[in-house]
């Protein structure tokens, strides 16, 4: 089985995560084999009580009867032939479903590599020497070179299930911001950052191709989400405050992540924050599927005697605007 159809890169994600909880079916099968054989094995030493359980076998056992028929015979066979069926069904259906899923993964490798080849040969493109390139163009080239930039900032709160439940204490709140930073690092290291560490207590990754924002920001959306409901189970709010920049050449990390730092500090919650820097190079990128919304100019100097206005924007899916 294979996947012929051409996918994007979304679609083939979607299909990937649905595949691989689908895998997990073929426990319903074994088990189901695993209890025939067990009341088979019962029903041999004529163990009481068992007709009480006959409704898990009722369909099946009806099935069996219009082949196998027990006249004749001492021992009755037929919940162990259902066994042997459902752990048969389980192998096919483990064996189709692990290839469809390793062939929607290969999918899935190989756009990737045709995406990178096209990034790469873009590149290559905008090296060569053209007549009449101007410096907007060059500016362009500059920014395309860009890596991305990430940095997040959880915040927790206690989900008070009585009124007398006390609020988490200092320690307590930082314990569960390290427990939820190691969760987002467990998911991003399958996007293989080429730089990942903590920036004054928040986490932040670096891509070395700025062309994978979309994808990034299309991947950590939802992982957050899932984040979310997971420490929820533990009686945790958590929502979080995040920015993206662009890094160009001859841009400092140490700086840039300062700066988004005090990003972080206006407390724009749910959102996902760009600066201006991001903008150009974004603004730049030929397709991309979200848009950059202006939310306003904001002074991000740490010395509040030195202004340091910078316009801000909001990450937001083209697919939302208008809804």
């Amino acid at each position: 089985m294979a996947v012929k159809t051409k996918h994007t890169m979304e679609e083939l994600d979607n299909l990937a995560q649905t595949l691989y909880y689908a895998k997990h079916a073929k426990f319903l099968f074994y088990f189901y084999a695993f209890v025939s054989f067990v009341f088979w094995f019962l029903n041999c030493f004529e163990v009481e009580g068992l007709y009480y359980f006959n409704g898990l076998f009722i369909i099946p056992y009806r099935i069996v009867k219009l082949f196998y028929s027990v006249d004749g015979v001492s021992v009755d066979f037929s919940l162990a032939i259902i066994g042997f069926i459902s752990l048969v069904l389980g192998i096919v259906y483990e064996y189709f479903t692990n290839k469809y899923y390793m062939n929607v993964l290969d999918e899935q490798d190989k756009l990737e590599r045709e995406l990178q080849q096209r990034r790469l040969q873009k590149k290559k493109n905008m090296a060569k020497p053209q007549a009449g390139v101007t410096s907007v163009n060059n500016a362009k080239a500059t920014f395309e070179d860009s890596k991305l930039l990430y940095i997040i900032q959880p915040h927790v709160k206690k989900i008070k299930r009585k009124q007398n439940d006390l609020e988490l204490t200092f320690q307590e709140v930082e314990i569960w911001k390290q427990r939820i930073n190691k969760k987002i690092i467990e998911n991003i290291n399958y996007s293989k950052p080429m730089q990942k560490g903590y920036y004054r207590k928040n986490l932040f990754v670096m891509y070395k191709d700025f062309y994978y924002v979309d994808d990034f920001v299309y991947y950590i959306t939802p992982t957050l989400d899932s984040i979310i409901l997971e420490f929820r189970k533990y009686g945790i709010n958590t929502y979080f405050n995040s920015v993206i920049s662009a890094l160009t050449n001859t841009s400092n990390l140490e700086k840039e992540l300062d700066c988004m730092d005090t990003i972080l500090s206006l407390n724009f919650k749910k959102e996902i924050i760009v600066t201006n820097r991001f903008k150009i190079s974004y603004d730049n990128k030929p397709i991309h599927k979200y848009k950059t919304v202006f939310k306003g100019e904001y002074n991000l100097s740490k010395n509040l005697s030195v202004s340091n206005k910078q316009p801000l924007y909001s990450l937001i899916d083209e697919d939302d605007i208008g809804d």
